[in-house]
């Protein structure tokens, strides 16, 4: 069984940890690090890992680590990939997977050299309802497939990490990411024009962004995130016949299918846990199969979301200090 290491111990990381204590029978929950042994132990003790360590470099020289999630701030998740490559660990990085493409390209590139696996948590891409969306779309019942709405909007500006520019921070790459890759989910990551508009804060990250994707044969999708509003992050596919409905984008256990009259029906998919299990599920199937990326989240789409995420960026005049 695969033993797993966690790098960080903030909400995020509490909150996968009970994850893999629930899938203790699938993987073995191993190791916490974090700067604070106290927040480390913390976690350990009440989620059953095996050990806590006081820093990132004494999980990683850990030799029984064999899969790193990484659960820190993702203005740190580039060098932390790096290190995790250096000592042949296996990684799961929480998303945005590094702050743009070329990042990402390096890290990829490291990794298959040493046949290693890296995947980006963006656990909405590995829910239940994915699979079925796509097999309705698929079935033609709704006929074409031509326009998205998706946003999400959480007024957490005042996060450090969100709102200071050292820090990669901004609504785009912690909440917009979202909407983004449903869109990708359904439509590709290859689109042919991208157009866009951004609200700036006084310390020049985006505080409020819409975000236009325009696909071949004339397919859109609207996108939006804010750090300053309070939305319920729906998402909506319009087709020829009919729409698929999601009123949760993140929490997606039921879809409605409608056409034009109305809901014909409403389908549910409860989570086995609180959802983030599919993930973790698909980055052990790949793992144990030899393979370095997951079907669900393959490195190609991690770059072409980044790609996208960079040009919006430009279009803004947003760039990090340390860029």
């Amino acid at each position: 069984m695969l033993k797993l290491g966690i790098l960080g111990a903030g909400n995020i990381a509490t909150k996968l940890a009970g994850v893999y204590n629930f899938l203790r029978n699938e993987i073995e929950p191993y190791a916490v690090a974090s700067r604070s042994l106290e927040k480390a132990t913390a976690i350990a003790e009440k989620f059953n890992f095996a050990k806590a360590y006081s820093s990132y470099e004494e999980l990683l020289s850990d030799p029984a680590v064999d899969v790193v999630y990484i659960a820190t701030p993702h203005s740190h998740h580039f060098e932390q990939m790096l290190m995790c490559i250096e000592h042949g660990k296996h990684i799961l990085c929480e998303k945005p997977f590094t702050v743009n493409a070329s990042q990402a390209e390096i890290v990829f590139a490291k990794a298959k050299e040493r046949g290693l696996f890296v995947c980006e948590a963006v656990w909405t891409r590995f829910m239940p309802c994915v699979k079925r969306i796509r097999e309705i779309l698929e079935s033609g019942e709704l006929g074409e497939p031509r326009f998205i709405e998706a946003s999400f909007c959480v007024p957490i500006c005042g996060k450090e990490r969100m709102a200071r520019p050292e820090l990669a921070g901004g609504a785009l790459l912690d909440l917009g990411i979202y909407p983004l890759n449903y869109a990708m989910l359904y439509f590709g990551e290859n689109p042919i024009k991208i157009t866009s508009t951004a609200v700036l804060t006084e310390l020049g990250v985006d505080e409020q962004e819409t975000f236009t994707l325009e696909y071949e044969g004339g397919r859109i999708a609207m996108l939006g995130s804010s750090m300053t509003a309070c939305g319920a992050a729906p998402a909506r596919i319009s087709c020829t016949k009919g729409r698929i409905v999601c009123e949760k984008l993140l929490v997606c256990e039921e879809i409605a299918i409608e056409d034009g009259s109305g809901v014909i029906r409403k389908e549910q998919f409860p989570f086995d846990y609180n959802g983030y299990e599919y993930e973790i599920r698909a980055v052990i199937k790949a793992i144990e199969a030899g393979k370095c990326e997951t079907e669900e989240t393959p490195w190609s789409t991690t770059l072409g979301e980044l790609r996208i995420m960079d040009t919006l960026r430009a279009q803004w005049g947003v760039k990090y200090p340390f860029e």
